[in-house]
């Protein structure tokens, strides 16, 4: 089989443009769909979340203005309750890091 220069340069190109728009569709669905939901931010959000097992999870839920607690297995989603007062919202981590180490800076200056 010949060597043939022009379709070389065609599969080449060829290949470029299905890169270009293989990229440019994700681009687009990422601005379409952020966080890959389609509710808008802030309509259902995860409060709290403990690991029961490798598969299980016990998660509470808000979803508008109620709370809900969720089990969730390797294999189905129940409704477990809903809770009558909503839970207090809890630091996060690094909020409790960053003090924690403006406190060690402080006893490491001798303040």
């Amino acid at each position: 089989m010949p060597y043939e220069p022009d379709g070389l340069a065609s599969v080449s190109l060829a290949m470029v443009v299905i890169a270009a728009l293989l990229g440019g569709g994700l681009w687009a669905l990422r601005r379409v769909r952020p966080n890959g939901s389609i509710w808008a931010p802030g309509d259902c959000t995860i409060i709290r979340s403990l690991a029961l097992g490798p598969r299980e999870r016990l998660l509470v839920v808000r979803v508008g203005s109620k709370h809900l607690v969720v089990g969730v297995g390797s294999a189905t989603i129940s409704l477990l309750c809903e809770l009558e007062e909503p839970l207090a919202p809890v630091a996060s981590a690094d909020v409790k890091f960053g003090q924690a180490v403006r406190n060690a800076i402080k006893r490491w200056h001798g303040e």
